[in-house]
């Protein structure tokens, strides 16, 4: 599956890696986990010192404002973004 259309498909709810049948309380979980490691990973991008990756870390920045509250965008996006300046 293509980038683009993971990021236009990521569901705010996991549904297309869990069964209808999963509790609430997993389904929450679930989301809860992978917001807090995408924070962890922008955090860690974010705290890198090289300067010559500061043009990522600006990207990264207008991702993360761009989509308040949901951290599993901002990266998905910051991936995108650096996929197609990497000319791939």
């Amino acid at each position: 599956m293509s980038a683009e259309r993971m990021f236009q498909s990521v569901p705010s709810d996991p549904d297309p890696w869990m069964s209808n049948d999963t509790p609430d309380e997993v389904r929450q979980f679930a989301i809860e986990s992978l917001r807090w490691q995408a924070q962890e990973i922008i955090d860690e991008l974010l705290c890198g010192q090289d300067p010559s990756e500061e043009l990522a870390r600006a990207r990264l920045r207008r991702c993360v404002a761009r989509n308040p509250g949901q951290p599993e965008r901002a990266l998905l996006e910051q991936l995108m973004i650096n996929r197609d300046h990497s000319g791939l």
